[in-house]
């Protein structure tokens, strides 16, 4: 919701958040970004979310009430390009079959 209605920096509007782990210790909580956009997006979005760290650390810990607030680390998160690519040559093997299934049905 912070990213949302608080950050008004342009370059995170792009990027959704797909994960977040907390280590057992609660020290550090790693963050999982994607986006639909190219890399120079994601980039530039990484980038907005580091300026932006300070006061995001701040509003969690007014948020959370803990003893201290977790360190942010930002990732790229690829798996939706991961599962677009599996996707991809599912769909080149399921076309394949179909053309060699045709000749056949051709053939009778």
């Amino acid at each position: 919701m912070l990213l949302k209605n608080a950050i008004k920096d342009p370059r995170i509007a792009a990027l959704t958040i797909t994960e977040v782990e907390l280590t057992q210790d609660r020290r550090i909580a790693r963050v999982y970004v994607g986006s639909f956009g190219d890399e120079e997006t994601v980039r530039e979005g990484l980038e907005g979310l580091e300026s932006a760290k300070g006061f995001l650390r701040r509003k969690l810990g007014e948020s959370l009430h803990w003893r201290f607030t977790p360190e942010l680390e930002f990732r790229v998160d690829r798996s939706w390009q991961y599962g677009a690519k599996i996707d991809a040559i599912l769909e080149s093997l399921k076309q394949e079959e179909e053309e060699r299934v045709e000749p056949e049905q051709d053939a009778e």
